[in-house]
């Protein structure tokens, strides 16, 4: 009994000496405290990482649960790169174009968080927007986005015909913002540019319990006055790709300039500029790309009347087939 003993004493020490060492540290004595100040281990790929990673401000969010996923950032990006390499807690899928279940559902491909993608308020209005928002829902996007043209009796009835959340957009906090939230927007989104914090402390004074998010602006002075005003989420817009990758190269070409200089090669002439990215950029003549003139978004808009099939009354009649003519 008392080797039986003694050998249960020892096992603890015995599995720590004969552990062989991998990713986690091991050969700790039984009563030393292990430091956990930041919970588990991080986990990442050898070669899979999220090299675009949100402000570390941002985290201090109060964030919004939404399906029982708490977020507290997301990212404003339709670039399925960036989308798929960020660590945010959602993506602010909104494009300047019309709203296409093609691009949607690229997106959530690539998509591990939930995408909010939008689906007009501007040019695109009426029956087409909530069609576009019930085709949505059904892709798999986590809530619609309508922009800040959008009326309150649009977004009652997009909010009427899809069951994930509606976001809407405002500018400013009147009496059709709140006209907004009470025809159903779950989220609002303000995008007021520099009254944004002064916006979000009316809205929130008006509204406690409303989920706000808006953009985290262009420094951390901006982001932290944006969460004191009220703010439960924010959207960062991150460098485009283009940016990265001649950021990535000019790293390159130093890297490749000093071993050459440490392995004693004279250097040559002809240096490429670090300032002329790597990318090619397309030279795109004046009027082939276009945004929607002011006069389109005046003028009557998109899916305000019911839709009316021009082949009505002109297609043939079939004949009934399994019943015999008399």
């Amino acid at each position: 009994m008392e080797e039986t003993h003694a050998e249960k004493d020892t096992a603890p020490e015995q599995v720590a000496h004969f552990a062989s060492p991998g990713i986690f540290e091991v050969g700790r004595s039984p009563n030393e405290i292990v430091p956990a100040a930041d919970g588990p281990e991080p986990i990442e790929g050898r070669l899979r990482k999220a090299p675009l990673r949100v402000p570390d401000n941002y985290e201090e969010c109060s964030g919004f649960t939404l399906f029982g996923r708490r977020i507290r950032t997301l990212l404003y990006s339709t670039d399925v790169a960036a989308i798929r390499n960020s660590n945010a807690d959602a993506i602010f899928a909104v494009y300047p174009f019309t709203a296409q279940p093609a691009i949607t559902q690229a997106l959530l491909t690539v998509a591990e968080a939930p995408l909010f993608v939008g689906v007009g308020g501007g040019t695109t209005t009426g029956r087409r927007a909530a069609e576009l928002a019930a085709v949505s829902e059904m892709q798999g996007a986590a809530g619609v986005v309508l922009n800040s043209p959008a009326t309150p009796e649009m977004v009652a009835q997009v909010a009427s015909t899809v069951d994930i959340p509606v976001i809407a957009t405002i500018t400013r906090f009147d009496n059709e913002a709140a006209e907004k939230i009470q025809s159903g927007a779950r989220v609002i989104n303000v995008a007021a540019g520099r009254r944004t914090p002064e916006v979000i402390a009316e809205l929130r004074a008006a509204f406690p319990a409303l989920p706000i998010i808006a953009t985290g602006g262009r420094d951390d002075a901006t982001a932290a006055a944006t969460i004191a005003a009220g703010a439960n989420a924010l959207i960062w817009a991150p460098p485009s790709v283009v940016e990265l990758q001649r950021n990535m190269m000019v790293r390159y070409r130093e890297k490749a300039e000093a071993a050459a200089e440490a392995a004693g090669e004279e250097r040559p002439v002809a240096t490429v500029v670090p300032d002329i990215t790597d990318m090619p950029v397309a030279d795109v003549p004046n009027g082939v790309v276009e945004s929607v003139p002011p006069e389109v978004e005046a003028a009557e808009q998109i899916g305000d009347e019911d839709f009316v099939s021009p082949y009505r009354g002109r297609l043939p009649r079939l004949p009934f087939f399994g019943r015999r003519a008399k």
